[in-house]
């Protein structure tokens, strides 16, 4: 802002500055004497469109930087208010040292405790693992392998869907979210009519957002043990702590296993979720 110009400021603050590409954040930090910056570089970064600018660095934030370069100037905030525990745990084990504490407020809350909610095996358990694995549910690919979607996911979120509003959840209470555009695509097309005010989207379209029930369609199926950028770990992160009451991941465990982070998510499903095979789910 050129009224600030002339400014000399003894503290600049940064917030969401995991999210900044190092160069837009020396604008500001150029007119301070102090500075504090406030992010988490666990979730997802900025979005880097040149390849090369990101081979070259650009992809790595200054917030990112520092942390790593200066641990003892770096403070974590440990208690949250948005998870379930058990939600929270995943995160906290995978990713944050095992440091997160569950307020009291949330430790235990679920979907059954919210006003009108029946009670049922979905509102009572904060987790829930739907597993794909020998399913008839492959990912699809379009023409231009540009994006990928699962019939057999879809299909499997219809019907968890119309059990938990059929509980008396609230559609704008529950959020579905998916790494891939044409899933959000085929979700949407299905799903928004019938269920008004349900939200369907990309990971990066729920960042910084909760929702009381999250529904996590991964879409990778495939006999080769691929699972693209799936196994980026912020991704998984931020969706899977969309959640406040309640989360419900739907994927192959067969295909997934064969990377190391995400086979560490399903060890950790297949320990503390309610587990269900998709034939469960599907019914006959």
């Amino acid at each position: 802002d050129a009224k600030l110009s002339d400014f000399e400021f003894d503290l600049v603050v940064l917030d969401e500055a995991a999210q900044a590409i190092e160069a837009s954040c020396w604008i500001p930090l150029l007119d301070g004497a102090r500075a504090v910056f406030a992010g988490d570089h666990r979730q997802l970064p900025p979005t880097i469109r040149s390849r090369e600018a990101a081979r070259q660095g650009l992809d790595v934030t200054l917030f990112e930087r520092l942390a790593d370069e200066f641990p003892s100037h770096r403070h974590m905030l440990e208690i949250q208010y948005r998870m379930n525990q058990h939600i929270m745990e995943w995160s906290s084990r995978a990713l944050y040292d095992d440091a997160l504490i569950a307020h009291d407020s949330v430790r235990d809350h679920r979907l059954v405790d919210l006003d009108g909610v029946a009670e049922t095996e979905e509102t009572t358990t904060p987790l829930l693992f739907i597993d794909t694995a020998g399913f008839d549910a492959p990912e699809e690919t379009d023409p231009e392998n540009i994006s990928r979607w699962n019939e057999g996911e879809a299909r499997l979120v219809s019907t968890l869907l119309a059990r938990l509003v059929g509980a008396k959840v609230a559609p704008r209470d529950i959020g579905v979210i998916t790494p891939y555009n044409a899933q959000v695509d085929l979700l949407r097309r299905r799903l928004s009519e019938p269920y008004p005010g349900l939200e369907i989207d990309t990971v990066d379209g729920f960042q910084g957002r909760e929702k009381e029930a999250i529904i996590l369609s991964l879409v990778r199926s495939n006999d080769r043990g691929e699972v693209g950028f799936l196994a980026e770990k912020r991704l998984l992160n931020v969706a899977i702590t969309r959640a406040r009451r309640h989360v419900t991941v739907i994927g192959d465990s067969a295909t997934i296993s064969h990377d190391a982070f995400l086979a560490g998510l399903v060890d950790y499903l297949q320990e503390s979720a309610l587990y269900r095979s998709a034939w469960e789910m599907a019914g006959p």
